[in-house]
């Protein structure tokens, strides 16, 4: 309904101060709405104001769910109805990433899950792992023999066998990405992400 008054009255000129700033308020809306669907693609120096815009992790979700664009699971997983995403992380962590329960990525609907320390991931496809929770060496090794892009906030992530690193660096959040690992994991990243990575690891 919001956006629907935008376009009304976008049509044309303002002819009353109410007008103005009803336009103006329905601009915004829509442009952190974008923000939050598409941050790959809002320009690089917008990034510096994104802490207002949105919680920590809200904007890592977003992210999340950018990353699940861009990676090739069809030929290991086969026909595949669902992208499973399994989370070990904090409560706060888990709640944001819940939000994409039921949205569709690849022709895939997201199903999120709370994973568990030992837990089986053989029908898992992206594992998050937020920081201080990397500190147990075979969850990498069992991501990469099922395939799993994992994704963490840990620091020097992708040194630490992760796939994709995300961190703060002048109040913007960028990531990493470990080309090797990705490989051991028989992944096929687009060239769109690698593009926009911070830095590669070979």
């Amino acid at each position: 309904m919001a956006f629907l008054k935008f376009l009304k009255i976008s049509k044309g000129p303002a002819r009353s101060m109410q007008d103005r700033g009803a336009l103006a308020y329905m601009y915004v809306r829509l442009f952190l709405c974008l923000i939050l669907i598409n941050p790959f693609f809002i320009p690089s120096k917008l990034f510096a104001r994104e802490s207002i815009v949105t919680s920590e992790c809200e904007l890592k979700t977003a992210y999340i769910y950018q990353f699940t664009k861009y990676v090739n699971w069809a030929k290991l997983k086969g026909d595949k109805k669902e992208l499973i995403i399994g989370v070990i992380a904090n409560e706060d962590m888990v709640q944001a990433l819940s939000r994409l329960n039921g949205r569709v990525s690849q022709g895939m609907k997201i199903v999120v899950r709370s994973v568990e320390k030992g837990t089986e991931l053989s029908d898992i496809d992206i594992l998050y792992l937020e920081k201080g929770y990397l500190t147990d060496d075979d969850v990498i090794l069992k991501a990469v023999k099922n395939h799993i892009l994992t994704i963490s906030d840990e620091e020097d992530a992708t040194h630490k066998g992760v796939i994709i690193g995300l961190f703060r660096s002048d109040s913007r959040l960028r990531f990493n990405i470990n080309l090797k690992i990705a490989d051991q994991s028989s992944l096929r990243l687009s060239s769109r992400l690698l593009s926009l990575a911070n830095s590669l690891v070979k």
